[in-house]
């Protein structure tokens, strides 16, 4: 009942904190990892050794947070919220898609004279940015802190993946979900200032 009322109700505290934090974390694993990977003994942005160990228990928390994460999803039924969104994403983002191809092919209407692009772009764009959070909740967190702690603790990893060295290809992975998360946490900012910030700051 408690969960019924959360999820119909806005975006509850709890998942608010939640996100913040891991938005927090992710920036700092982000600076430290660009140090780690470009850092030259003729420039850093940091001391290494420093960047090393912030990395790390940094990257230790956020799994740590992740797991409270769906303990609490789960425990509270929150988990059916994401489940809703993922239900019909794709078809949507298609409607919506096909909605600014119209609008941008009808020339100067009367719609196009009184609607700007950013209001007609702003639900396609929303929808862009609520699937991709899902699938960076759903996967992209996961394969970053899996391979991260096989990364952490490198005679857990497997001796050879698809041919290669175990580490190396858990290594390549990790850079790349790194990659990937940096792009849409860009992405995920830019959203925020179109719709949706007020909505992760005051729940609705």
């Amino acid at each position: 009942m408690v969960a019924t009322k959360q999820t119909s109700g806005g975006t509850p505290l709890w998942i608010r904190i939640w996100h913040w934090a891991v938005a927090a974390l992710f920036l700092v694993l982000v600076f430290t990892g660009v140090v780690l990977s470009f850092s030259k003994s003729e420039f850093a942005l940091m001391n290494y050794e420093l960047a090393t160990s912030l990395h790390d228990w940094t990257g230790i928390s956020l799994t740590s947070l992740y797991a409270l994460f769906l303990v609490a999803a789960f425990a509270t039924g929150y988990w059916r919220v994401y489940l809703r969104r993922c239900h019909g994403q794709l078809r949507r983002i298609r409607i919506q898609f096909a909605r600014v191809m119209r609008w941008n092919a009808a020339g100067p209407s009367h719609e196009a004279r009184v609607r700007s692009r950013l209001d007609v772009m702003q639900p396609l764009l929303l929808s862009i940015q609520q699937f991709l959070y899902l699938v960076s909740v759903s996967a992209l967190l996961p394969v970053l802190i899996v391979t991260g702690l096989f990364y952490l603790y490198p005679h857990t990893a497997p001796d050879e993946v698809m041919g290669f060295a175990g580490l190396w290809a858990m290594a390549q992975a990790h850079y790349l979900a790194g990659l990937l998360g940096t792009l849409f946490l860009l992405f995920h900012i830019y959203i925020s200032t179109i719709g949706g910030l007020r909505r992760m700051i005051f729940g609705r």
